[in-house]
């Protein structure tokens, strides 16, 4: 797309208020936020059958969190697993048989074959059914919930809940060329959450890419918060050294 005159100029007056506000007495600010933030979604399009949490609850990577209604696949599975124990019956007498010269290899192999594929389908409903478990995939906070249990989901609209992780904080600061550069991956850097606190940050990612607006870099920090006391969404500034 060309960039009409209006356009630059908004451009230029972004880039001029970023310099202005983001940059005083040597501060660089951003924001901290979680180190991520995960929009469970099902996999399927049903209905709720149950919300196992509520906001603000803090869970841990792989729990269950909500769950699709899957009485219809779990009576499935059911008749699947009850039919792979007969067919395993019938194989090992088949095989008792076979060792006495009264069955033959042939009959011996099908019921073989036929126990691998019940096997397989018990398999399969089982993974039908998980597809509909929404679990967590880490530890972290319940941060909003977005279906209650009976709605339907469907795949234009499958969001249910979102978890955040805040064991660890993010911040992205936008840094001078210069300064951005002289930093790399795993550096420490004193950091100022809410203009108070003094924090360590570490370097994770540097853009290699300068803005063109701003002429800045993109540098990304992240925050030890594992006692989580410090909170996300608060100015977080880097203070360069008189």
């Amino acid at each position: 797309m060309n960039k009409t005159p209006q356009n630059l100029f908004f451009a230029r007056l972004l880039a001029f208020l970023l310099l202005t506000t983001t940059t005083r007495a040597g501060e660089m600010l951003g924001y901290a936020e979680p180190y991520r933030i995960i929009t469970i979604s099902a996999a399927e399009p049903g209905v709720i059958a149950e919300v196992l949490v509520k906001e603000g609850d803090a869970v841990k990577k792989g729990q269950i969190l909500a769950r699709l209604d899957t009485a219809t696949l779990q009576a499935e599975c059911d008749i699947a697993q009850a039919e792979a124990r007969l067919q395993a019956t019938r194989k090992q007498r088949l095989e008792e048989l076979a060792s006495s010269g009264r069955a033959t290899p042939d009959e011996l192999e099908k019921a073989r074959t036929d126990l691998t594929i019940k096997d397989a389908l018990v398999r399969k409903f089982q993974a039908m059914i998980e597809t509909r478990l929404m679990r967590s995939p880490v530890d972290g906070l319940v941060n909003d919930i977005k279906r209650d249990p009976s709605e339907a989901v469907s795949a234009a609209n499958p969001h249910v809940l979102t978890v955040v992780q805040i064991d660890r904080l993010t911040a992205n600061l936008f840094l001078p060329p210069a300064r951005a550069l002289g930093l790399k991956a795993g550096d420490q850097v004193p950091l100022t959450l809410d203009g108070r606190k003094r924090v360590a940050g570490t370097v994770e990612f540097i853009s290699p890419v300068t803005d063109p607006a701003s002429g800045t870099v993109r540098v990304k920090f992240t925050i030890e918060n594992s006692s989580g006391e410090h909170r996300s969404g608060v100015r977080c500034t880097l203070v360069e050294p008189d």
